[in-house]
């Protein structure tokens, strides 16, 4: 399993894409379903289109402390997709966002903009870093209203749950 570290912050819109070197923004569409979230982690599927090329993933992932959780990733094909959701959990919708990628400063930054479920739309930058603590610089042109890494309710699984 691979360990994957992430600071999470809430946008207070769409950020100003402009400010982003030209060719270097990438977009993926994400459907994302859960088939199971207890305290021990959470299993989930994934449709992603990029590029016009759709793939399929599925993972376990389970949470070490805020911002740090184990990732264990696989790629699926669409057979077995559709397969496992008819192993969702009902209780959780399925979520839809856009995730706009770029490089800034030596780091991947990735928005995302939650449409789905309505209920839970926003948008949230996430950040890779090396330690919890790692210092992020903030490009200027993101609207950050404020850190939401140790709030649970901008975790995935819960806003699954609308």
């Amino acid at each position: 399993m691979a360990v994957e570290i992430e600071r999470k912050f809430l946008l207070g819109g769409e950020p100003d894409w402009s400010a982003v070197r030209p060719g270097s923004i990438r977009r993926i569409e994400f459907e994302q379903v859960y088939l199971r979230v207890t305290e021990a982690g959470e299993k989930r599927i994934r449709r992603r289109v990029c590029d016009g090329r759709v793939s399929y993933e599925y993972a376990r992932l389970t949470t070490a402390r805020d911002g740090v959780r184990e990732v264990e990733e696989v790629e699926i094909d669409g057979a077995r997709y559709d397969r496992l959701m008819d192993d969702r959990d009902d209780s959780r919708h399925v979520i839809r966002k856009t995730r706009t990628t770029f490089p800034w400063d030596d780091r991947l930054y990735e928005v995302d903009h939650i449409t789905d479920p309505g209920s839970r739309a926003c948008w949230l930058l996430e950040v890779q870093v090396t330690r919890p603590d790692d210092a992020v610089a903030i490009p200027r042109f993101l609207p950050v209203v404020r850190e939401v890494t140790s709030e649970p309710a901008y975790r995935n699984a819960q806003i699954a749950l609308g």
